[in-house]
């Protein structure tokens, strides 16, 4: 089972994010590597965020499992909408959790500089978030979805959602 659905194949914007991650990945862990000064505490933070980002990753896979979502990029209208699992604290925990991915390289080797690949990464990564939105917003979901993005932040959890009442 794929972990996206491609409705019309991959779309190219989606092949362009996949080249733009090779040169971050390898700056990161260059970066890791070529460090020689650590931290004991930001290298414990660090890791907790890669694990965090881990958990986050495999946890919106378990919860797409059985219904899954588009690829990204892609032009057709959802099927369904997933607040469970990660879905019901975030909207978009897959994106959430390659951003923390990148994140965790700027505390293990406590270079502030690296914030520029989570900033880099981060600018498709909304972009793509709100396309994805725009097609619930369009859909036969649009009442619900909007129900749901009042209550759940974008790539954060919302610290007071609105009620539902």
């Amino acid at each position: 089972m794929a972990l996206f659905t491609r409705p019309n194949g991959t779309p190219n914007a989606v092949q362009i994010l996949g080249v733009l991650w090779i040169p971050l990945i390898v700056l990161q862990v260059s970066t890791i590597v070529l460090t020689e000064e650590s931290n004991l505490i930001l290298g414990l933070m660090g890791l907790s965020i890669y694990i965090s980002s881990l958990v986050l990753f495999w946890w919106a896979v378990k919860t797409t499992k059985e219904k899954p979502l588009s690829i990204c990029y892609s032009d057709d209208l959802p099927k369904h909408i997933i607040t469970t699992g990660p879905y019901q604290f975030i909207r978009n925990p897959f994106y959430t959790s390659y951003l923390l991915c990148l994140l965790a390289a700027v505390f293990v080797t406590n270079q502030l500089w690296l914030l520029i690949t989570v900033v880099v990464m981060f600018v498709p990564y909304y972009q793509v978030a709100r396309q994805e939105e725009a097609k619930f917003l369009a859909s036969s979901f649009a009442a619900d979805y909007n129900v749901y993005k009042e209550n759940t932040g974008m790539f954060l959890p919302k610290l007071w959602p609105q009620s539902q009442g």
